[in-house]
């Protein structure tokens, strides 16, 4: 095989394994990072042409060089979600190989070992394929369960949110709450969820009259509240459903929202709302606002 074609292959495969990892624990990342990743693993052949190419080789070798594809594509906040990714990496790179391996055994493909490695022929496209659409699959099918048990693996502390809305701001302590499915029907944003004490100086005044006056939703207060203010298209309503009963929470879309963490900035891939309680989240709650799962995951440091 040319050494243009192994390298596109090599970086089409490092790709989708980068892709992959992210995928099983929806820790998105841009395709340019994905790319940038992805090269660095497929140009690595072309140290093994060097005279002293046999080193990258060895089990230094081929450690060095996923540490440095993750820490390109992800851009980890912290050290341990640093290893979570690598973990996941490795996972999908052995499962990939483990695949094409057996796949390749299955076509009765010849295969020889020399000095602790496994020389197999080029691999056909039909067999990479295969191997990807199974390793997708397997994915798939169990991301939930992975998922479920990767939750309490993933660090979510020290965080803040700071919110910027009608020429406002302010910033408030923030939970990652697992159980917050709460999404805006019609374009399926997330909703992070605040008690109205909290967020009382960043609306309009008439729409703090109305939270401040009725207990409920009531529609005819809430039509005359937005009337009164030039951006009333920001606001919409969430519906909800809890152990306690189902209504409507008051949402605004910011002009912006920031999460903080160490003192590191993270922006959000996805548009937020801000869901809008009467009532506190907790008497003793040290947090301000209950930060869905997916908008944490998603969430992705800012350049610069």
């Amino acid at each position: 095989m040319y050494l243009d074609l192994l390298i596109i292959l090599n970086t089409a495969v490092n790709l989708f394994l980068l892709w992959l990892t992210g995928f099983i624990i929806q820790q998105r990342a841009t395709l340019k990072r994905l790319v940038a990743g992805s090269l660095l693993g497929g140009v690595f052949i072309l140290f093994l042409l060097l005279p002293s190419g046999e080193t990258f080789f060895t089990w230094l070798g081929k450690a060095l060089l996923p540490p440095i594809m993750v820490l390109v594509t992800f851009r980890p906040r912290l050290f341990q979600q640093g290893i979570l990714l690598l973990l996941i990496f490795y996972f999908c790179s052995f499962a990939m190989g483990g695949l094409v391996l057996a796949f390749s055994f299955w076509g009765q493909s010849p295969v020889d070992f020399s000095g602790g490695i496994y020389y197999l022929p080029a691999p056909s496209l039909f067999c990479l394929l295969l191997a990807g659409i199974t390793l997708y699959t397997l994915a798939r099918w169990f991301r939930p369960l992975l998922l479920e048990k990767l939750n309490f693996h993933i660090p979510a502390v020290d965080l803040k949110l700071e919110i910027a809305f009608c020429g406002k701001s302010k910033t408030l302590s923030a939970f990652v709450d697992t159980g917050n499915m709460l999404k805006e029907p019609f374009s399926g944003s997330p909703v992070a969820v605040a008690a109205y004490p909290v967020v009382r100086e960043l609306l309009p005044p008439e729409v703090c009259s109305f939270l401040s006056s009725s207990k409920t939703m009531d529609w005819n207060l809430l039509e005359k509240a937005l009337t009164g203010i030039n951006n009333a298209a920001r606001f919409c309503l969430v519906p909800y459903r809890s152990l306690h009963g189902e209504g409507f929470l008051l949402g605004f879309r910011p002009e912006k929202v920031t999460l903080w963490q160490k003192g590191r900035s993270f922006s959000f891939i996805k548009k937020i709302i801000i869901g809008v309680q009467r009532e506190q989240i907790s008497p003793d709650a040290e947090y301000e606002v209950l930060l869905p799962l997916e908008v944490w995951r998603c969430a992705g440091r800012e350049e610069g």
